[in-house]
């Protein structure tokens, strides 16, 4: 992905306004006596990594922020789906908690361990003057 035909900003607002709309819908679940039930520990897990996110772009270079944020997403849709798919509806809040908590450490140790690699906007001449 050429980092310079995108817009500065766009892909971290994209992953977190799709990553919130993922959340939403992963944490709806059919209930017998309502419609529809939502489980709210796996909400509030995965709009906190989100949220994270966002604070994160915000403080990394635009090309980690976004190759970031997209292995994020891609990472929980496809085990959001896959554990929708796959576990026993009683166990399936648990582990649609679990997933976001393991995405905010993967996501932080990534970054703590990327620190210093890539030159800051203003250290390219890009940054403000």
């Amino acid at each position: 992905m050429n980092s310079s035909a995108v817009p500065p900003g766009l892909v971290p607002w994209g992953v977190v306004l799709v990553g919130a709309a993922f959340a939403f819908a992963s944490s709806i679940v059919p209930h017998f006596e309502s419609a529809h039930r939502l489980l709210a520990l796996p909400f509030g897990v995965s709009v906190a990594l989100y949220g994270l996110y966002g604070v994160v772009a915000a403080l990394v270079p635009q090309s980690l922020a976004d190759r970031l944020g997209l292995r994020i997403l891609g990472l929980h849709v496809v085990m959001g789906v896959l554990l929708r798919a796959s576990v026993d509806p009683r166990l399936v809040e648990g582990w649609l908690a679990l997933v976001p908590a393991l995405l905010i450490a993967y996501m932080l140790a990534d970054v703590y361990l990327r620190r210093g690699q890539e030159p800051t906007s203003a250290a390219r001449g890009g940054g403000p003057s």
